[in-house]
């Protein structure tokens, strides 16, 4: 009986040092998980094969796309939506995929219904259904139609799961 006793008696003495030093030492910083991106999660398919990266500030940026390409010109038209979508994206972007889903906005009921929905103006339900995407709850499949997904690491799945269509390819614009 005299082991037994001296063995409880060193797991409390054990735990009491524990207990001490613990908080002499305090708790333990809690590290912010890092930001996850949709480059980092690696969408599949043709939308997401080319990330558009723009370095320096969306003002430098301009500047530099102003002046050498003037400030009404198409390259500057893109390069707002760009800048845009880094503001949603992170730094990387998929700029097919981004303008794949606006193809999406503009030409179908999809945006509308969401806003109806949500009760909110058609520009924010663009920008929610943009940051969903940015997240890869949604994604553009190869035919350019829009799915919710479930991405990998979500639940059991290791792999992206197209859970459900959201919306069909857009009907091309009619050339004009």
């Amino acid at each position: 009986m005299a082991a037994k006793k001296n063995s409880a008696a060193r797991r409390a003495s054990e735990a009491a040092r524990r207990a001490a030093a613990a908080q002499r030492i305090g708790p333990r910083p809690v590290r912010p998980a890092r930001p996850r991106h949709l480059y980092d999660l690696k969408p599949p398919g043709i939308h997401y094969r080319e990330w558009d990266t723009p370095k320096g500030t969306d003002e430098e940026v301009m500047n530099k796309v102003n002046s050498t390409f003037g400030p009404d010109s198409e390259a500057a038209l893109t390069m707002r939506f760009v800048l845009e979508y880094r503001r949603t994206y992170g730094p990387r972007i998929p700029v097919m995929a981004a303008r794949q889903l606006d193809q999406i906005v503009v030409r179908t009921d999809l945006a509308t219904d969401i806003a109806q929905t949500m009760g909110v103006p058609p520009e924010e339900a663009r920008e929610h259904l943009h940051t969903l995407h940015a997240r890869g709850v949604l994604l553009i499949a190869d035919d350019g139609s829009l799915w919710m997904t479930a991405p990998p690491e979500t639940g059991t799945n290791d792999h992206w799961v197209f859970v459900e269509k959201k919306a069909d390819a857009p009907p091309e614009a009619a050339a004009g």
